[in-house]
């Protein structure tokens, strides 16, 4: 059985990190400021599962002077998420053939509501999901792609994953697997290489 692996951020949704800075700024009367260091680990956490939505609010709260609620988080991921038409075509072709369709992804559960708000049934269609704040895990890490192996019973190179990180991307190959880098400029390319890897 062949399968295809999505990313999901910049890959099938594309998302204007650069609004979620300006809203900290806008609601919290401070100027604008990049993520810091410290940012970048809890985000992480939460996408890991290891913290929770409300706790992470709470960070938010006080390290960027917000009064958020997690609706308030909810609601900004709504405003910039957007799809990304390449990503979504070979998404639903893929869906509407014959072979596994799964996602591999680095997502928060709140991620996951807002693109599930944005476009009710998003993830209809798939054959399963692998979410890192389920799986306690992150890619690059190689255990993200060990574990989605084991459960998928496949080979790596029964598997087509696209990811917007080079550093995604890379480990992936080390487990076998057929991954490309998914920018604008290899749109084309990528889509070619899936028709021809599942011979569509």
């Amino acid at each position: 059985m062949k399968v295809f692996l999505f990313d999901i951020g910049n890959v099938l949704t594309n998302f204007d990190f650069p609004r979620l800075l300006q809203a900290y700024a806008e609601d919290s009367g401070r100027p604008l400021s990049p993520q810091t260091e410290l940012d970048d680990e809890m985000y992480n956490e939460v996408e890991k599962g290891r913290l929770s939505e409300e706790d992470y609010v709470a960070y938010l709260n006080e390290a960027k002077g917000l009064n958020w609620t997690t609706d308030n988080l909810h609601q900004i991921w709504q405003e910039i998420f957007s799809l990304n038409e390449t990503g979504t075509r070979l998404f639903d072709k893929a869906k509407a053939s014959d072979v596994g369709v799964y996602t591999l992804s680095n997502i928060a559960d709140y991620h996951v509501r807002a693109i599930e708000n944005n476009w009710n049934g998003f993830f209809e269609g798939t054959t399963g999901l692998f979410f890192s704040y389920k799986m306690g895990v992150r890619k690059p890490d190689p255990r993200i792609y060990e574990m989605a192996l084991e459960e998928l019973g496949v080979s790596g190179e029964q598997c087509f994953f696209i990811d917007d990180l080079e550093q995604n991307v890379a480990e992936a190959r080390n487990w076998g697997i057929e991954a490309h880098q998914f920018v604008p400029e290899n749109y084309a390319e990528i889509e070619r290489k899936a028709h021809e890897f599942f011979g569509w």
